[in-house]
């Protein structure tokens, strides 16, 4: 199985090692691979070197965890041209991957993400409705 994260969902993973959403992140390595673009990993690297997320963890071990998640993950180069509308431009990205890699699933608490689940037959579920799904697998 292949799942796409989008960014503020592994951030939230990453800022909280021992949480409740890196427990389904990490569930997620077990029963499938999380894939990621090159997009995506740009994106991802720019948010979580946010000085703000300073009082949450050092960018040392933020950076750590981030690789150690992209290390167990598979890249995979999009190329899709074709028009994909969106409210938010800047989830065109997640969008494009998980139609490029044939993901059962992306996971987003996003809302401008979520009012188009399920996108090209590709579920779009938050951290719970991701946590019933792989449970049922």
């Amino acid at each position: 199985m292949r799942f796409v994260f989008d960014t503020n969902t592994l951030v939230s993973a990453i800022l909280k090692p021992n949480g409740a959403v890196m427990q389904v992140v990490n569930i997620a390595l077990q029963k499938g691979i999380i894939v990621f673009s090159t997009e995506t990993k740009t994106e991802l690297f720019s948010v979580i070197q946010r000085d703000k997320f300073n009082k949450y963890l050092p960018l040392n071990e933020r950076l750590k965890i981030l690789e150690s998640i992209l290390d167990k993950a598979m890249h995979i180069e999009t190329e899709t041209t074709d028009l994909i509308i969106c409210r938010d431009f800047r989830d065109v990205i997640f969008l494009r991957l998980a139609f490029e890699a044939k993901a059962d699933c992306l996971i987003s608490g996003d809302a401008d993400l979520k009012v188009l689940n399920p996108f090209r037959g590709i579920p779009i579920l938050s951290i719970a409705e991701f946590r019933s799904f792989i449970k049922a697998l």
